[in-house]
């Protein structure tokens, strides 16, 4: 098995640890239209408990991805993915506990 030389397991864990980020951006973008500022957003979904659960729908291209590179037999990459998203997810775990 030959290894391509861009399989890195830190591409995978840089990727990892900011596509979650970007979706859950723009899950509460999408949501501030109908409040009057993004901190009001945040607000309203710290009020009825729903960060961890934004958070956690946010996890999901992650495992996307990973599912896309082990296919494609990057699995170094695949690895680093599947790190972060581990990562938020007990992250997500201790949002739930508090």
């Amino acid at each position: 098995m030959q290894q391509n030389k861009k399989d890195s397991t830190a591409v995978g864990a840089i990727i990892g640890l900011f596509l979650p980020l970007i979706f859950m951006g723009a899950i509460i973008l999408f949501s501030s239209s109908k409040f009057e500022s993004i901190k009001a957003t945040i607000d309203h979904f710290q009020t009825f408990d729903l960060l961890y659960k934004i958070l956690s729908i946010s996890l999901m291209p992650g495992a996307g991805l990973f599912l896309i590179w082990s296919k494609t037999n990057k699995l170094n990459q695949a690895r680093g993915t599947l790190l972060m998203t581990l990562f938020y997810g007990v992250f997500v775990i201790l949002l739930y506990l508090m």
